[in-house]
C-alpha cells in the first residue's frame, strides 16, 4: 500500500501529513486502495449473536431495574450468580446470593415518585459467555432526569441466560460541566504543529457559558487547499467522562472518550468517513509544559485493518 497518499480521516495528519485534528486522529479514507486493486476488506463478525446478547443483557438490567424500584431483594440478589458479588459506593464487598438478599433488604427503598433505569453504555462481548458491561443508574422525576451512580458488571450466560458475577457501583456526584472541563482549561489558545511544509494550527475557546471548548483547525498542506476542521469537548453526566465530538471538512465525524491518566490524556476515538470506512485509534496528550505537549496515535484501525503507532509530534503555543 501507498501510505504517502492515503487521505487519513481522525488525526493521521500529524504522523505522515499533517491533514487533520491533532485530538480525533484515527485512520481513514483510502487506506485501502493500492493500484486500483485492492478493496474494501471485511472482518467476520458475529452481528447477530452481539445483537441478540446485547438485547438480552438490557432486558435482564431492565428487569433488576425494576424490581430495585420494588425494593423486592429476592428478585434483585435472583439476577446475581450463586457465587455473585456487589461492591458499593462505601468499597463495602457482599458475595452470594443469600448475603446479597439480605443486603438488598436493609438498604434499598421503593421507588415511589422516579423511574430508576440501569442503562448501559458500552457491552463488550468477551467469547460467547461472557460480557463486560459500563453504564450508569439515572432516576427520572416528572422532567428531570439524574445520574445517581456509576456501574460495571461482568455477566456470564448460565443455560442461556445472563446472570451478573460482579458489580461495582459508584456514586456520583453532581457537579457543573465548565467545573468538570476544568482540567483542560489550558488548551484556550493557540497552537501549531509542523512537519516539513505541512502546518496545523489550532484555536481553542469556550462557548456555552464554558461548558464546551470549542476547537477550530486550520490544516495548510503545499499546493493544496487549505481545510478547516471543528472540534467539540464536553462533559457527559451519564458516563462521568469527558468526551468529544469531531467534524472533518471532508464530510467525515467522530466522538471520542476522555480519561486523564498522570500528566497525560488517553483519547479513545472513533470515526466514519464519508465514503463509509470505520476507523478507530488511541490517542495520547502527553503534558511537557504550560506552553507544549506531545501528541502521538496508537493502535490504529480501518474497518479491521491494523496500522502502526504515529511517532511523537510537538506542539508548540502561539499565543493566549
Amino acid at each position: 500500500m501507498n501510505q504517502s497518499k492515503r487521505n487519513l480521516f481522525i488525526l493521521s495528519a500529524l504522523s505522515a501529513a499533517l491533514t487533520a485534528n491533532f485530538f480525533y486522529m484515527a485512520p481513514q479514507a483510502a487506506c485501502a486502495k493500492k493500484s486500483g486493486k485492492s478493496k474494501k476488506t471485511t472482518v467476520e463478525t458475529k452481528t447477530v449473536t452481539q445483537g441478540d446478547a446485547e438485547s438480552a443483557i438490557k432486558n435482564q438490567l431492565s428487569s433488576l431495574a425494576a424490581a430495585a424500584m420494588k425494593a423486592d431483594a429476592e428478585q434483585m440478589a435472583s439476577f446475581f450468580a450463586l457465587d455473585g458479588s456487589y461492591v458499593n459506593e462505601d468499597g463495602l464487598r457482599v458475595v452470594g446470593r443469600p448475603s446479597l438478599k439480605e443486603h438488598f433488604a436493609k438498604h434499598v427503598s421503593p421507588e415511589l415518585n422516579g423511574a430508576l433505569k440501569l442503562e448501559p453504555h458500552q457491552i463488550r462481548l468477551i467469547g460467547n459467555d461472557t460480557a463486560w458491561i459500563e453504564g450508569s443508574t439515572t432516576r427520572q422525576i416528572a422532567n428531570q432526569k439524574s445520574t445517581d451512580a456509576r456501574f460495571t458488571m461482568l455477566l456470564t450466560n448460565q443455560n442461556g441466560t445472563w446472570v451478573i458475577q460482579s458489580a461495582t457501583e459508584t456514586t456520583v456526584t453532581p457537579k457543573g460541566s465548565a467545573a468538570k472541563l476544568s482540567d483542560l482549561d489550558w488548551l484556550v489558545g493557540d497552537w501549531v504543529a509542523e512537519r516539513g511544509t505541512e502546518k496545523v494550527r489550532m484555536t481553542a475557546e469556550k462557548v456555552g457559558n464554558g461548558n464546551f471548548l470549542h476547537l477550530k483547525y486550520l490544516i495548510a498542506k503545499a499546493g493544496e487547499t487549505p481545510k478547516i476542521d471543528t472540534q467539540v469537548i464536553g462533559w457527559d453526566p451519564n458516563r462521568d467522562q469527558i468526551i468529544s465530538w469531531h467534524f472533518d471538512s471532508s464530510g467525515g465525524f467522530g466522538y471520542g472518550r476522555w480519561r486523564k491518566q498522570d500528566n497525560k490524556w488517553i483519547i479513545n476515538a472513533e470515526g466514519v468517513e464519508q465514503s463509509g470506512w470505520n476507523s478507530t485509534a488511541t490517542n495520547v496528550i502527553s503534558s511537557v509544559d504550560k506552553n507544549s505537549f506531545q501528541w502521538q496515535s496508537m493502535r490504529r484501525t480501518v474497518d479491521g485493518l491494523t496500522f502502526a503507532d504515529t511517532e511523537p509530534l510537538t506542539v508548540k503555543r502561539v499565543s493566549q
